[in-house]
């Protein structure tokens, strides 16, 4: 296992601790101590390498200049950190730390890393300071400039920790490669430079940068049907309370939130018998109207609407709370609400089989109201499941029918004015009606089924089958159509990971076309997917430029993806410059090879003359130990470059000719 010792320097609080903590611990610190000397061990495997690395900890601040380099002797490499929300940490690099690391140890090799890179804002802005961070390509700038490894990390996210130390660990070994063979040349020469030659260091690829994150807006599916309990628009059910107190209600709701109001719904219109109510057994209408059934005293049908009577010890207040737990998930109590508010509602909850609603109101009593939006959610996703599955696409309950291609598509007037402002405009038109069944007709020319399907899906449950929709594009435009933001950016979710998996063999022969999928975008108001083909292309530039339809990327957008292509012109130009340096210390060190070899077969040669001399004149007895096995090495180095002369010399030839190599 190689030792490495690694030595970690900047300014005082630019985050050197936390760096080496993190990276030794994989835990961020909880509190700034200001290090004066501190050290850590770590076993890491590089390249399938063990080295141990030890990590030594220096303070930054001016009064510790005297100690610091007490840390410097027979130090493998430095890491020079600076903070990114701090540009003077980074002034400092050239003006104090390079100067004293080059006084101390001239050819130890540097790494230049900018810590606390979360720090950094969309914008470039710091968030703890007025002053904006520096930025990679300021940071990579000065690292060209002192010839050093450039790395950028976040302690505090574990961000590009490992990289950093892998290629402070690769850098040690590339010097200490290039001291082996310059202390070999130099004991065996005599002409050896004084100083070791400069690791040829690679330039740093800048980061691509991680894709646009594409948040999924929140539902409104909760606060949609607020108001519409609150505007009583289409209702088709009356609660009368206390005698003379008329609440709206809708049969869809109640049908799909409350399996009490469904056994008393059940029992009178047609719908009783369709899917939705085959699982419960409906209340008698004669033991509703005889009072038999708890909280009710009467159900009439009349031509519009169900007429439904509560005892009238039900106060209207209370079961308007229910009414509001029934469509939102949520009572909408005060966090200051009365006991006996609570009780009443804990009350009423009881006699309609609330069991969710009870815990609700015992969550408020515990001072434990943070409990209850999971149960609102939670409630809210069951009712939209079964809303879609028992009322999407059913002929009985319907009121709206919508054509697609001579198909007919059943649907509710609530759901769709209640979710689509749009649809609800619509409604106000003037549409014909079918026969005698009332339905509204409205013929949908330009969308496929299965596209218009998956729009109601989504209007009926706040959810969408994405997965296996083929035709997503189709969606997202119906989307942008009927005003649905929060299934816009469901659709851009769903489409990037479309095109990631399309382009994961070879973008250059994948068949989506993602140019043309960021000019549909624009067209779309899908901003996030915009951005997110915009970086794309960019970050995949060499493959693009050559599909035949980046020709067709707009003047804005092609001035962006040039700008931020990657990887960038600066860092092809640098990998160019750095080709031809290696290979002019590459042609070099031929050459000076030669040149070694060449002055080594003279020497040979003339040591061989001299063994040859001293034993015809009957010295040999006299030679040392040590010259005798110099001898023996010339002599097998003579008969190899005689086989190598026969070698050479037999070849394409099918007889060759020997030379005798006398010993």
């Amino acid at each position: 296992m190689e030792n490495i010792k690694l030595v970690v320097v900047g300014d005082g609080a630019v985050g050197k601790s936390c760096l080496l903590i993190s990276y030794t611990t994989n835990s961020f610190p909880s509190e700034y101590v200001p290090t004066v000397f501190d050290n850590y061990s770590a076993n890491v495997m590089v390249d399938g390498k063990p080295y141990n690395l030890g990590l030594w900890d220096t303070a930054g601040q001016e009064d510790y200049d005297r100690l610091r380099p007490l840390s410097y002797p027979q130090t493998d490499v430095f890491l020079i950190c600076y903070s990114v929300a701090n540009p003077a940490s980074l002034s400092n690099v050239t003006a104090k730390w390079i100067p004293e690391i080059r006084h101390h140890c001239p050819d130890v090799p540097v790494m230049l890393v900018a810590c606390k890179t979360d720090l950094r804002g969309k914008d470039g802005s710091s968030s703890t300071a007025s002053k904006p961070c520096s930025t990679p390509e300021e940071g990579m700038a000065v690292a060209k400039e002192i010839r050093a490894a450039y790395a950028e990390t976040s302690a505090l996210l574990q961000d590009g920790l490992k990289s950093c130390f892998d290629r402070a660990i690769e850098l040690v070994s590339i010097n200490r490669k290039v001291l082996k063979k310059s202390k070999k040349k130099k004991s065996s020469f005599s002409r050896s430079k004084s100083k070791t030659e400069s690791v040829l260091i690679p330039p740093v690829m800048p980061p691509a940068g991680k894709a646009p994150w594409i948040e999924i807006e929140s539902s409104c599916f909760e606060n949609d049907w607020h108001n519409v309990l609150e505007e009583a628009k289409f209702s088709d059910v009356t609660f009368v309370a206390e005698g003379n107190r008329d609440l709206e209600a809708h049969r869809i709701v109640l049908y799909c939130a409350s399996p009490f109001f469904r056994k008393v719904l059940a029992s009178g219109k047609p719908e009783g018998n369709i899917d939705v109510v085959k699982t419960v057994e409906p209340f008698s209408r004669e033991d509703l109207n005889a009072g038999k059934i708890k909280g009710i005293r009467s159900v009439h049908e009349a031509e519009e609407k169900t007429r439904i009577e509560l005892d009238v010890d039900i106060k209207a207040k209370t079961f308007g709370r229910v009414l509001e737990f029934l469509y939102t998930g949520s009572p909408r109590l005060s966090e200051d609400a009365e006991p006996a508010e609570l009780q009443e509602v804990r009350k009423v909850a009881a006699i309609f089989d609330m069991a969710e609603l009870v815990t609700i109101c015992d969550n408020i009593e515990r001072e434990e109201e943070f409990l209850n939006p999971s149960i609102g959610t939670f409630l809210n996703d069951a009712a939209g499941a079964q809303m879609k599955d028992w009322f999407l696409n059913k002929e009985l309950g319907s009121d709206v029918v919508f054509v697609l291609d001579g198909q007919k598509v059943f649907a509710h007037k609530v759901v769709l004015s209640t979710r689509s402002n749009v649809m609800a405009a619509m409604f106000s038109g003037n549409f014909r009606e079918s026969g005698t069944d009332k339905l509204i007709e409205i013929p949908i020319p330009t969308a496929p089924l299965e596209t218009f399907l998956a729009l109601l899906e989504y209007l009926y449950s706040d959810h969408a089958s994405l997965e296996d929709n083929t035709d997503l594009m189709g969606v997202l435009k119906l989307a942008d159509e009927y005003c649905q933001p929060r299934l816009v950016t469901m659709c851009e979710l769903y489409i990037s990971k479309e095109v990631d998996r399309a382009c994961s063999d070879r973008i250059e022969k994948a068949e989506i076309d993602v140019v043309g999928l960021l000019n549909t975008a624009k067209i779309l108001n899908a901003k996030q997917l915009a951005d997110f083909c915009r970086h794309f292309i960019s970050t995949n530039y060499d493959a693009f430029s050559r599909r035949k339809e980046f020709s067709a990327l707009e003047k804005a957008d092609r001035k962006h993806v040039e700008e931020h292509r990657w990887p960038p012109l600066s860092y092809l130009k640098e990998v160019e410059a750095f080709e031809r340096e290696l290979n002019r210390k590459g042609e070099e060190f031929v050459e000076e090879e030669e040149e070694e070899e060449e002055e080594e077969e003279e020497e040979e040669e003339e040591e061989g003359e001299k063994f040859e001399e001293e034993e015809i004149a009957g010295t040999a007895a006299a030679v040392s130990v040590k010259r005798r096995r110099r001898r023996r090495r010339w002599e097998r180095r003579r008969l190899r470059n005689g086989r190598n002369r026969i070698s050479n010399n037999g070849s394409g030839s099918s007889s060759s000719s020997f030379r005798t190599i006398d010993i």
